[in-house]
């Protein structure tokens, strides 16, 4: 486990989705289950699918009634208190707004980050001369200071690479290398970003995958998304699908199954880490 705490959502999510099997482990319905806290079969839909969080009281009140064994309530009840803290004023994520700053959450806790880019390099791969270039392209344009602030922000967010406990898979589509060609007047920002990448695959918690030309058309090649995967008890992986702005995070169960189908197939469309460190340093 990462040193960082694990965001809200995710912890209700976890949470919800192991009193959902502890129920059914019971055959009991849902509306059965609610006679426990005194509330509606919606409630207890909404609990279990981690959409709100149990109280405390209701949580202990839940575990007692289904039984659960003691490591099981204990490691629960710390989740359900844990999801409670607040970031220090310091910290990283609070300098964020909205999705991003679930996301910057997400980065920073999740055991597994894979993620598929089709444009551009993932910012957390990205260099600062790469960054600054993609910050000028912003409409409206961003001040000078507006950009400075951005970079300093990327650049923070990069440090969880230093994490061993986590491990990073990307998948780029050479798309996003033909992008960099020409960028700001001549080759230097692409050679120094190719030798980045290069260099990220040599880290032992990070894999990267470049999708070739040669392929042709590969499943989801036009999507950027990350699935952040934690190894709880049960497994929960969060979706960010990017979009026009921040995107959104998703945890339904059904769109990572089909988001999980995709990254299998790009990641069998994509050159193996040795064959994709050997093109970037062409």
């Amino acid at each position: 486990m990462s040193a960082a705490v694990i965001p809200k959502r995710v912890a209700n999510v976890i949470i919800g989705r192991k009193l959902a099997a502890l129920r059914t482990s019971l055959k009991m319905s849902q509306t059965d289950a609610g006679k426990f806290i005194h509330c509606t079969q919606s409630k207890i839909g909404n609990l279990e699918r981690g959409d709100s969080g149990a109280s405390l009281p209701d949580l202990k009140v839940l575990l007692d009634g289904y039984g659960a064994d003691s490591a099981t309530q204990e490691r629960l009840l710390e989740l359900a208190v844990n999801r409670e803290k607040r970031a220090s004023r310091d910290s990283l994520v609070v300098q964020f707004d909205g999705t991003m700053r679930e996301v910057v959450a997400l980065e920073a806790s999740a055991h597994h980050l894979w993620q598929h880019n089709s444009m551009t390099i993932p910012g957390v791969l990205q260099t600062e001369a790469y960054m600054r270039n993609l910050f000028r392209a912003a409409r409206p344009s961003m001040s000078a200071d507006q950009i400075e602030e951005a970079i300093v922000l990327r650049l923070r967010r990069q440090a969880i690479l230093d994490n061993t406990a986590q491990h990073f898979w990307f998948v780029i589509d050479q798309a996003a290398l033909a992008r960099m060609t020409n960028m700001d007047g001549d080759s230097t920002i692409e050679r120094a970003q190719r030798e980045a990448l290069a260099d990220a695959i040599d880290r032992p918690n990070v894999e990267i995958q470049i999708v070739p030309w040669t392929v042709g058309f590969y499943l989801g090649q036009e999507s950027n998304f990350t699935i952040f995967r934690y190894d709880s008890d049960p497994v929960v992986d969060m979706i960010h699908v990017e979009g026009l702005l921040d995107g959104h995070v998703t945890s339904s169960e059904e769109e990572a199954c089909d988001y999980l189908t995709v990254w299998e197939h790009q990641k069998a469309a994509a050159w193996g880490p040795e064959q994709s460190r050997a093109f970037l340093l062409v």
